[in-house]
């Protein structure tokens, strides 16, 4: 599904150039990826996920630095309730769990997932930032930071997920990248579902 070569649109200078590229090697893999995942949580029982593929329309001048796919249970966008984000930075894959800043006109209460988070898999990280590529371990400790901030401060978010760099040895083995990627994506659709059910 997803090569080291894929992270080569992002070496396009331009803004057309890199959106170009993007449409090309990207957005088809999206298209696919995201169709297997809308089975994948339909089949653990999250159903009716709409693909929300990033057109980037917003940039009239600087190249996005990154560029994605999301999930939603919503057709009309993703940004204002839980979601699945997989996509790509320059040096990195992510995928994540998410609640954006745009999902707080809703008070979702993260607390009863608390357990069922730390019992998950090894290799789990959390971030407060959509936009930022810096991703921690999953500890109790750094959960309970990041919940905290997430209610008590207006812009902070809370992600919840895997990053893969583009230099380790998972892009030697797509196979098993791309199984990981579905194994996390199963690991994570008990959580994603109370999110829905809020």
């Amino acid at each position: 599904m997803f090569e080291r070569e894929d992270f080569a649109v992002f070496e396009a200078p331009t803004l057309p150039g890199r959106l170009a590229l993007i449409r090309r090697d990207l957005d088809p893999k999206f298209e696919q990826a995201g169709q297997q995942l809308v089975a994948q949580l339909a089949a653990a029982g999250v159903p009716d996920q709409t693909v929300h593929i990033a057109k980037h329309l917003r940039r009239y001048k600087f190249p996005p630095p990154d560029t994605w796919l999301a999930l939603s249970a919503s057709h009309r966008g993703y940004k204002m309730v839980p979601h699945l984000e997989l996509g790509l930075w320059d040096d990195r894959l992510f995928l994540w769990l998410a609640l954006l800043g745009e999902s707080k006109a809703h008070a979702w209460s993260l607390a009863p997932l608390r357990t069922p988070t730390l019992s998950l898999p090894a290799g789990f990280e959390l971030s407060g930032d959509h936009t930022n590529k810096v991703a921690h371990p999953l500890t109790a400790r750094a959960f309970d930071a990041q919940v905290h901030r997430f209610e008590t401060v207006k812009r902070a978010e809370f992600l919840i997920g895997r990053t893969y760099l583009a230099d380790s040895s998972w892009f030697d083995h797509p196979t098993q990248l791309w199984a990981d990627v579905q194994a996390r994506v199963q690991a994570l659709a008990p959580l994603y579902q109370q999110l829905l059910c809020q």
